[in-house]
């Protein structure tokens, strides 16, 4: 067995006791270890990185209990006597059941009562490299420690043993997950899927132990409305608490408190009944990955004062490299994906502008293919998809693999979403599948539908080649047509109908589409990933809309790589003469996100993207040299705007903007086309007139380099409004 003074680190203690170092330099005491079994285990002092006290009695409540009645003195003691023979596991940074399950060579001597795993470790495993628990990534902490890394490189020691011996006294951090010198619930607070009686709350702490959440219509949380508590074991996991005893049209606020007695704010805005008429203002971006945090683009929410915010998808980006996932290129695991949503919650250069914004409104979200992998389609057979490497073979539909639910529980877990689920609906894309759609009304003002565009859909068309003879481009577009194919899925789509219809017989002026890809025509560069690519149920949908006479149809859509507004019309087929309708789209976004270009990254903006990606045949050299030449985002905006207006012209396609439309709106400020920002975009809707405004915000683009060797110029950076316009409903 491990005995007391195999789990006691010396240096450790005494730097993290500055008195008893005191009191060993002096003479009072011997050493460290004798004040520890004297007082310090029963003063809650942690003995090692290894062992913590508070932590054992968090997640051992039977040991707890013992120790209150006096059968134990501690719970060092306990684990020192019982505990490690029984696999408990001492801290954080000591997973028994991991490490057994990583070691075969061990676990046997372990189950045969030679050796604990606690003690293989101690003297053996932190020398041989062997991991503690799945939370220490060596990748990480090397990078995050240049003077442990050349110490490893150089055979000195491994990662962990540099951790325990001189990294933990030094409060240097081990994993994304724990801020050592910062809070313990370093993500903030957030509430989602709000109605008008009900809401998700949702915060994740890093330290182990009950959590208690309160919520109220006053911030000094004086008789709150309703206390509720759970209990972490797992701190990489989020909790999500619901309350289902709300009123409409009403502001609350929120108070997370962990088992270190830290607390969090949060507050928001329960959506009014469908006869009340108030105003609504919210916001909506897309497209992030934790490279480009922080995400400085929506340092400005808060102050905003918004009724909701909308995450139109792509909230991370599982299939690149960030740093808090080193040398990962490809989330797999659960723990990857925790790391990659954790990432973008958490504190970077002193900012964390995401939790700022998710504490100081309610949320709505979906996701897209970069919360998985590029270009997954959920409907695709995983036997006939170029993916199964990745999902591999069996099952009905990719939605059916157990690499899409590890993904999509990961996005649920890290997002304030309840559970909803498609019962038996006839349709095996769909039946018992998890439903991510989402209809809620706010008053008379407007309706929100959040839809899933990834989980359900046909595999996409093969991508028109660049450049692409006409007969592709044909064979493309007659393919796109075919009604057998779907984005949706028919379940999805004929709910949005539905509640299309019920919001319109309600009275409610704008209804709000969320896509996570564009839904207006917008040429043939990635147009198989767009509902360009499934353009009979774009029509399908455009129809009815029209069909119907449903008014104030604006389609807010992420993965354009910027701001794009035009009306949106329909075909009955890929020959046929475009039929307008009164609905728009407006897209979003980015919020921060990059492409790599050779050796160099670049913003992920649809401007840069489009000249740096398309071929000379598709954009000539001259016009990508005179592009680079331009000194300002408003003349680099209007280049690319001629050049796919040239394109959509070739279509028969209408012009980007809404100039020449049967819409009645104005243009205040920038233009309809801003594609060299990151940035989001607010919807403001007057109480009286319900005339729409549309703010967009943006910054200058960055990238990861960028960050790195010039965070100043980065972190001072304000978004401001770089397009203005107002719609009138009708």
């Amino acid at each position: 067995m491990l005995e007391a003074n195999g789990l006691f680190n010396e240096s450790f203690y005494l730097a993290q006791n500055p008195d008893v170092a005191a009191a060993v330099a002096s003479g009072v005491i011997v050493n460290g270890f004798q004040h520890f079994i004297e007082s310090g285990q029963f003063q809650v002092r942690q003995p090692s990185p290894l062992y913590d006290e508070s932590y054992y009695l968090s997640t051992n409540p039977d040991v707890a209990q013992a120790v209150n009645s006096g059968a134990f003195a501690s719970g060092f003691q306990h684990y020192i006597n019982i505990g490690q023979f029984e696999n408990r596991n001492p801290s954080v940074l000591f997973d028994s059941t991991y490490y057994l399950n990583e070691n075969p060579d061990v676990a046997p001597e372990v189950a045969q009562g030679n050796i604990t795993g606690i003690e293989h470790f101690v003297e053996f495993g932190q020398f041989e490299n062997r991991n503690p628990t799945p939370l220490f990534n060596t990748s990480y902490y090397l990078a995050q420690n240049p003077d442990a890394a050349a110490a490893v490189a150089q055979d000195e020691l491994t990662g962990i043993q540099h951790y325990i011996d001189i990294g933990a006294a030094q409060n240097r951090r081990f994993t994304p997950f724990i801020e050592p010198e910062g809070s313990s619930l370093p993500n903030r607070v957030a509430t989602g899927d709000t109605t008008p009686n009900s809401t998700v709350f949702w915060t994740r702490s890093s330290a182990a132990g009950p959590v208690t959440l309160e919520y109220a219509n006053n911030l000094s949380f004086i008789n709150p409305l309703g206390v509720l508590n759970t209990i972490v074991t797992d701190i990489t996991q989020p909790v999500k608490l619901e309350a289902n005893n709300l009123s409409p049209n009403t502001q609350y606020f929120y108070r997370f408190t962990n088992a270190e007695g830290v607390s969090s704010v949060g507050n928001f805005r329960t959506p009014a009944t469908i006869e009340t008429q108030k105003g609504l203002r919210f916001g909506a971006t897309a497209d992030g990955q934790g490279e480009l945090m922080p995400y400085v683009s929506v340092n400005n929410v808060p102050e905003r004062n918004l009724d909701f915010f909308v995450q139109v998808g792509n909230t991370i980006s599982a299939d690149t490299i960030s740093p808090d996932l080193p040398d990962v290129q490809q989330a797999t695991t659960p723990l990857d994906f925790s790391t990659k949503y954790n990432e973008i919650v958490s504190s970077r250069l002193d900012l964390n502008p995401w939790a700022n914004l998710q504490a100081s409104t309610t949320l709505y979200g979906t996701w897209d293919d970069q919360n998985l992998i590029s270009n997954f389609a959920g409907g695709e057979i995983p036997a006939l998809s170029p993916q199964q490497f990745y999902f591999g073979t069996e099952g009905e539909f990719i939605n059916d693999t157990d690499q899409f639910n590890i993904g999509l529980d990961a996005w649920k877990n890290y997002n304030p979403v309840g559970n909803q689920v498609y019962g038996e609906t006839g349709d095996p894309r769909t039946a018992n599948q998890e439903k991510l759609y989402r209809f809620q009304p706010f008053g008379q003002d407007g309706a929100l539908f959040v839809l899933d565009a990834r989980s359900f859909r046909d595999a996409p068309l093969t991508q028109v080649p660049d450049p692409a003879l006409d007969s592709q481009i044909n064979q493309f577009l007659a393919s796109s047509f075919d009604p057998n194919r779907t984005l949706l899925g028919e379940v999805q789509l004929q709910d949005l109908k539905t509640n299309l219809l019920d919001a319109q017989n309600a009275g409610v002026t704008w209804k709000f589409v969320f896509s996570p890809v564009p839904i207006q025509n917008l040429g043939l560069y990635n147009s198989a990933d767009r509902w360009e690519g499934y353009a009979a149920e774009r029509t399908n949908l455009l129809q009815f809309i029209d069909q119907n006479n449903i008014e104030n149809v604006i389609f807010v859509s992420g993965g354009a790589g910027g701001t794009i507004v035009n009306e949106l019309t329909y075909q009955l087929n890929f020959d046929q003469p475009q039929i307008p309708t009164d609905a728009i789209e407006i897209t979003v976004g980015p919020i921060g996100n990059q492409f790599k270009l050779g050796e160099e990254f670049i913003p992920a903006t649809l401007g840069s993207e489009l000249i740096n990606f398309s071929s000379i045949d598709t954009i000539t050299q001259d016009t990508k040299d005179f592009y680079q030449s331009l000194d300002t985002a408003s003349a680099q905006d209007q280049l690319v705007q001629n050049i796919i207006n040239n394109q959509l012209n070739q279509f028969g396609y209408d012009p980007i903007g809404l100039d020449e439309t049967k819409v009645n709106a104005e243009l205040i400020k920038g233009s309809y086309f801003a594609v060299h920002n990151f940035g989001w975009t607010e919807f403001v809707v007057d109480p009286q007139t319900q005339q729409l405004q549309v703010n967009v915000y943006g910054i200058e683009p960055y990238t990861e380099t960028d960050v790195q060797q010039i965070p100043a110029n980065i972190i001072n950076r304000q978004p401001e409004v770089i397009s203005q316009f107002v719609v009138n409903s009708v």
